[in-house]
């Protein structure tokens, strides 16, 4: 986990800006990313547009201590969970400043698609950003610097 840039901090407002993912006073939501189409095994490639925070809260569900970090495996890979994704997809449906195309598709993902866990190599470049936990204080954070890609395997949701 490295300290950002002034420089970084720059580019990724302007990148945030470019994808309507600011409001009026040029502010952004963290966990913003955009559709870059699919791989050749049938992946969706997500590019990261503003940081993504570490989940609050540990696979079994145990809310974390700052400094907020990402899961890990034994081998050191990052660990996003499927369920996490599903949150994601509901939070990006709800927000306002968010445009309506991209709020309909993540309402639509949300409702109809499981994601399994993403597993990001051990050497994946994290970021240092203070955002709020549970109780809306702000704390430390691990990220995912915007820039990056992810490829999720997304399957139909099991009927209830």
């Amino acid at each position: 986990m490295r300290k950002i840039t002034q420089q970084e901090a720059e580019q990724w407002i302007a990148l945030a800006e470019a994808h309507g993912f600011t409001d009026s006073e040029g502010r952004f939501a963290l966990g913003r990313f955009v559709v870059e189409g699919r791989d050749d095994e049938g992946h969706v490639l997500l590019r990261v547009i503003t940081p993504i925070p570490a989940g609050l809260y540990t696979e079994a569900l145990r809310k974390k201590t700052p400094p907020i970090l990402f899961d890990r495996t034994p081998a050191g890979e990052i660990i996003l969970p499927g369920r996490w994704w599903q949150h994601m997809f509901e939070g990006l449906s709800a927000h306002e400043e968010v445009p309506e195309a991209t709020r309909q598709a993540a309402a639509a993902a949300a409702a109809t698609i499981a994601v399994p866990d993403v597993y990001l190599p051990a050497d994946t470049d994290t970021i240092e950003i203070t955002a709020p936990d549970a109780d809306g204080e702000p704390v430390t954070h691990e990220a995912l610097p915007p820039g990056g890609v992810m490829r999720l395997r997304l399957t139909p949701r099991p009927a209830a």
